[in-house]
């Protein structure tokens, strides 16, 4: 087998690197025989201007600007052999200035005007391919991402804004759904989570301005998010960009074998002149049937002399939100008896064992403040200081029942009325079922802050850069989590379970009317409170010599790194004058809508009784003690603390060399880091909960290579190879052992301190085709081979007399993520007035994957990776002439799989999701424009299925629509 495993492996990588070689081979030999006359240049970072002045003097060439066009602006160092009018177009890339050849050979370099008023296109006849095309608007923000990604050495993709608080979506994380490979996870509609290339949100490093951040907890249920940073945390209006960054650098921190996502903040000498914008819009969505205010603002001053300047922003807004789901739904496979005689007479089948139909209903509201001081007083020295500090409350208020419950099962159907087609029970009335009807509430809190400082000096070829930050995620319950939970018998049930994406089970209680406050007796009252407190403290010092020759620069760095997550969790349960009590009318609220999963097909009950949960609270006795009492072994067992400290430090050279007439550059280097952790808990004996605690160290040597090979001006590949790590979940690392709470589902989630870090070597390749000003078209070819993959093992394990079903994660399997990347994007501006203000993006993404999992029974199988779409794509058209703008966008994602081979205990899986979004504008003064936009507003629901497309969920969040006004003077 391990024979097999390795052939695989050399397989993939021979085929990864045989596409990326027959690509450069088939890009060479098409471009020899077209190759410009060249000249072989080494420049080092310096002021624009005096860069294009020595280029001149080495090529010969003419090279026409004005001091005012270029003040201020810094070239990077320029080596290789090119083409005169490709090395300015590599000088000038990231500016707002264009480059073309007069009539007479020169070569004009003018600054492309990129203001809130649209322009005009300047063409002339005699300039060919090479006029002076200006753009505006959302059209300059995708051409100047283009440029920073044509212009690095590694594989990025970028986001602007195409002004202050205009990122092109209200969500961080719905943006970047529209970059190649990249995937979200919602919740309550909102994009919460970001996957890269099929890896989920725990491979991915987030940073703000280049510095870790601490990363918020779920404290909603017992599951955890581990290192996931919640991108809903973080208005979208404090952001200038995002970079998805796909290839390491070995100067990027480690830890991301999806990426790295680095946030930027607006800066006050970036924005070169005194800015004051405002934003004022109100949101409806469909389904809550409200309306929310969205407010925003910012003021940024520079100096005249542009020497120092300083930006204060804020956010905030509101949000209600509506779900109607069926979620929880089970199934398991077993026998059952078919026609009454008490056995098991049918084959093993897959049998449903509950369905709950859920009405969720949440308020959130969120402040966002972000502060930056930059001091710049000559061309060696600059010094930045900001911080960022954004809060997040959620009132959430869950409404729930459960049918079709399977605890009378295999036993209990009446006979004859089995439907079972392709080995799945799809129908069947019972005899006797059991229903429980819940109400969850609470108040979930989110804080962030981070605050850093860096200083920049450069003189002489020498660059010195520091950087210190220190910044926490504190996630809690400031009212604690309340689920009132009624539990009977409501006697027959019939049930029809349908096909994923054709209609809702059909639920029908034959003696039972759950709308009748009498019908179920009290359970009991679960209370939780939660906390967890990530802190983030780090320093960084970095070096750089620029050089002449094939090494262009060297750069060297070591950074400090320490968290610490501290994770608290209590549950008590209230059972004391609730449970087995029948409560009257007056405990009960009424149903709060009437709309529930209007629009969907089937047949179930939409209304039912909703308890008060202050009057059920009131009821229960015996509270004070039990909230006065120690914490409970239980509580112990969930809780725990990790603390992590890294010291790290790298080498890097950057070098550019030609090859037969081609421009090679690029950058190698190795990082080294040394990680040293501590995982802090309790270990329960079976009589009492004892602290443990386990400390661990390991280092990791992580070799880089990115390399872009230019064939002409407009033709470059790029190659990259690394080797790549991912830490293990911080709820993954604790010795915590957390008990299902459900007396009938016997099973536990635990952690495993002695978790080896995921390690992978990864392979990029790609070809860019830059074919038009602010326009491109890129292929690429991935490949991730992770060595020490961690899944998750489920064996038998007795607590007080019981024996549950625990999972917890072990190392010990391989996995590989593979895949092809396809992106384009043009501006029309060839096009007659007015079509040129046309332009379009698309993108589609493939993954294959395979990994390796534990089976229930013991030993391990392979297949496919969960969490993954193997396909992905994302489409916009937009249009900005004079006064209007217009966006549309789809993005969509095939079926995504939850669980292979049994492996897990629930095995819904979601099915293909495409969301339709818009966004308008007209400008009715050069600084006033108002603005409307729609998301999902084709009313995309999101469904989950099981095995042959048999039903296991159903997610609709509704549309919502935006209007309101924007202002920058």
């Amino acid at each position: 087998m391990n024979t097999v495993i390795t052939n695989r492996r050399r397989l993939r990588r021979s085929f990864v690197l045989g596409a990326a070689v027959a690509a450069l081979s088939t890009a060479f030999l098409a471009t020899a025989a077209t190759a410009q006359a060249r000249v072989t240049l080494h420049l080092a970072a310096q002021p624009l201007g005096k860069a294009l002045e020595t280029l001149a003097r080495q090529s010969g060439t003419d090279i026409l600007f004005t001091p005012a066009a270029v003040a201020g602006m810094t070239a990077p160092a320029l080596n290789g052999t090119m083409a005169p009018q490709a090395a300015v177009e590599r000088l000038i890339a990231g500016t707002p200035l264009t480059v073309r050849r007069e009539a007479n050979g020169a070569l004009l370099v003018s600054g492309a005007v990129v203001s809130a008023a649209p322009q005009t296109v300047a063409t002339d006849a005699s300039q060919g391919d090479t006029a002076d095309i200006v753009v505006t608007g959302y059209a300059s923000s995708l051409t100047t991402a283009l440029a920073q990604k044509r212009k690095a050495t590694n594989v990025i993709d970028v986001v602007k804004a195409e002004d202050i608080g205009k990122f092109p979506a209200q969500n961080i994380a719905e943006a970047l759904q529209r970059v190649p490979g990249v995937s979200i996870v919602r919740d309550r509609g909102e994009g919460v989570f970001v996957r890269i290339r099929g890896l989920g949100a725990n491979f991915q490093v987030v940073t703000l301005n280049d510095r870790s951040v601490a990363v918020n907890e779920n404290v909603r249920d017992s599951g955890q998010s581990g290192r996931q940073f919640r991108f809903d945390t973080l208005p979208s209006e404090l952001m200038s960009a995002v970079e998805v960054i796909k290839s390491p650098r070995a100067s990027l921190d480690e830890g991301g074998i999806g990426g790295t996502i680095n946030l930027r903040t607006f800066r006050p000498l970036d924005l070169k002149k005194p800015v004051l914008s405002l934003s004022a819009t109100a949101s409806s969505p469909r389904l809550a049937d409200t309306v929310d205010p969205r407010l925003s603002g910012m003021a940024s001053w520079a100096s005249p002399d542009g020497k120092i300047g300083a930006l204060i922003a804020a956010v905030y807004d509101e949000r209600t939100t509506r779900q109607d789901r069926i979620t929880g739904v089970g199934w398991a496979d077993g026998k059952i008896d078919t026609d009454g005689n008490g056995s098991l007479d049918s084959e093993t089948i897959l049998i449903p064992t509950a369905i709950r139909p859920t009405l969720e209903q949440e308020k959130r509201d969120r402040i966002g403040l972000n502060g930056a001081v930059q001091w710049k007083p000559d061309d060696r020295f600059e010094l930045n200081v900001d911080g960022l500090w954004s809060r997040l409350n959620v009132a959430y208020d869950e409404l729930t029942y459960s049918a079709a419950d399977g605890a009378g099962l295999p036993r209990g159907i009446v006979p004859g009325s089995a439907v079972i087609e392709n080995g799945v029970l799809t129908g069947a009335t019972t005899t006797a079922s059991t229903t429980q009807i819940g109400r969850e509430t609470s108040v979930l809190q989110y804080k962030n802050w981070l605050v850093g400082t860096n200083a920049r000096w450069q003189a002489d070829g020498w660059t010195i850069a520091a950087d210190g930050s220190i910044g926490q995620a504190y996630s809690n319950t400031p009212e604690p989590i309340y689920r009132t939970r009624l539990l009977g018998t409501v006697g027959a049930t019939i049930f029809d379970f349908g096909k994923a994406g054709d209609r809702l089970p059909n639920v029908t209680l034959l003696n039972a009317d759950l709308s009748n406050p009498a019908l179920l007796p009290g359970r009991r009252i679960e209370y939780r409170v939660n906390d967890s407190k990530d802190r983030e403290r780090a320093a960084k010092l970095d070096i750089t010599r620029d050089l002449t020759g094939v090494f262009s620069a060297l750069h060297a760095g070591a950074k400090y790194q320490k968290r610490t997550r501290a994770y608290d969790r209590r549950d008590i349960n209230f059972t004391s004058g609730i449970t087995g009590k029948y409560f009257d009318a007056s405990y009960f609220v009424p149903f709060p809508v009437d709309d529930f999963l209007d629009g969907a097909k089937g047949d179930l009950p939409t209304t039912w009784a909703i308890p008060d949960p202050a009057k059920f609270l009131a009821a229960a006795t015996g509270k004070e003690a039990l909230l006065a009492a120690p914490l409970a072994r239980g509580d112990l067992r969930n809780s725990y603390a990790i603390g992590e400290e890294i010291l790290a430090g790298y080498g890097m050279a950057d070098f550019a060399f030609p090859i037969g007439g081609i421009a090679v550059r690029g950058d190698l280097g190795v990082r080294y880091a040394r990680t040293r952790q501590t995982s802090s808990g309790y270990a329960d004996d079976g009589k009492v909960a004892l602290p443990v605690s386990y400390e661990k160290t390991y280092d990791n040597v992580l070799p880089s290579l990115n390399l872009v090979a230019e064939f002409t001006p407009k033709l470059q590949m790029r190659f990259a190879a690394s080797k790549v790590i991912t830490r293990p979940s911080l709820a993954d690392l604790a010795p915590r052992l957390t008990i299902n709470s459900s007396p009938t589902v016997l099973t536990a989630v635990g952690g495993n301190p002695e978790l080896k870090p995921f390690e992978a070597w990864q392979y990029d390749g790609t070809v860019e085709w830059y074919f038009a000003p602010g326009s491109a078209l890129v292929g690429g070819v991935f490949y991730k081979d992770i060595t020490t993959f961690v899944f998750q093992q489920t064996r038998d394990f007795v607590l007080d007399g019981q024996t549950y079903r625990l999972t917890a994660p072990k190392n010990g399997g391989d996995a590989y993520v593979a895949g092809i990347e396809i992106a384009y994007q043009q501006l029309f501006k060839m096009l007659p007035a007015p079509f040129d203000g046309l332009g379009a993006q698309a993108n589609y993404t493939h993954t294959a994957t395979g990994g390796t999992y534990a089976l229930a029974t013991g030993g391990t199988f392979r297949d496919a990776l969960v969490d993954v779409a193997k396909d992905s794509l994302n489409l916009t058209a937009f249009y900005e002439k004079n006064r209007v703008g217009a966006r549309v966008s789809y993005s969509w994602r095939g079926n995504v799989l939850r669980d292979v081979g049994g492996a897990g205990l629930a095995a819904n899986n979601d099915s293909a999701f495409g969301s339709l979004d818009f966004d308008m504008s007209y400008k009715v003064t050069p600084n006033v424009t108002f603005v409307v936009q729609g998301m999902n507003v084709a009313g995309g629901v999101q469904w989950q299925y099981v095995r042959d497309n048999q039903f296991a969920g159903y997610t609709d969040y509704g549309r919502t629509f935006t209007a309101g006004v924007r202002a920058k003077f």
